[in-house]
């Protein structure tokens, strides 16, 4: 108990005379509301630290897991954005019939892509949300569960649910390539 309360004084001491530093450095990339979170991030980070008491904390300690987190959060957004201009795109040429136009792809793989395309429209718009923000394009749960405001627990019951049924309903349509390569 006194080590912890010890940890939070350290840090609420590192606060008060580092925060402003932390902060301005942040609002040089973000506007106000975001670098305010993630100078508050970047303490909460090191109240976490498993050996704070041991280490010599500096601002270019701080200002490096600043921007980590800056380019955390920058790359989190951009995984995102592509995702929703891929789901709008996917959107507006959805169709009843499947259409794979790739050069170079066997006619047995746009077959097996079709199949899995049919799939995923049978699932729940969660589960698709969970599969295609984790499986397709591999967003960490946090993130995926951040980007739909659910907590990760919810969205892996999505992800679970909705690899189970495209399991299912893809073993039928698409057999198994090593039990007909033999491998």
């Amino acid at each position: 108990m006194e080590t912890t309360r010890d940890r939070a004084d350290l840090v609420l001491s590192m606060f008060e005379k580092y925060y402003g530093r932390v902060y301005c450095f942040a609002r040089q990339s973000l506007q106000a509301g975001q670098a305010e979170d993630i100078a508050q991030d970047v303490f909460l980070k090191l109240l976490q630290h498993s050996q704070l008491e041991g280490k010599t904390i500096k601002i270019s300690y701080l200002l490096k897991i600043a921007d980590n987190l800056i380019k955390r959060r920058y790359r989190r957004q951009q995984r995102f954005a592509t995702y929703l201009e891929r789901r709008g795109s996917e959107a507006e040429t959805e169709s009843d019939d499947c259409e794979v136009t790739a050069a170079g792809i066997s006619e047995q793989l746009k077959a097996d892509l079709c199949a899995l395309d049919q799939a995923m429209a049978q699932l729940t718009e969660h589960e698709q949300d969970a599969v295609r923000l984790i499986v397709t394009e591999g967003l960490s749960y946090e993130a995926a569960a951040a980007s739909l405001s659910v907590p990760v627990t919810t969205l892996n019951n999505w992800k679970y649910r909705g690899l189970r049924k495209l399991q299912e309903l893809t073993e039928a349509r698409i057999p198994d390539r090593r039990a007909m390569t033999g491998s």
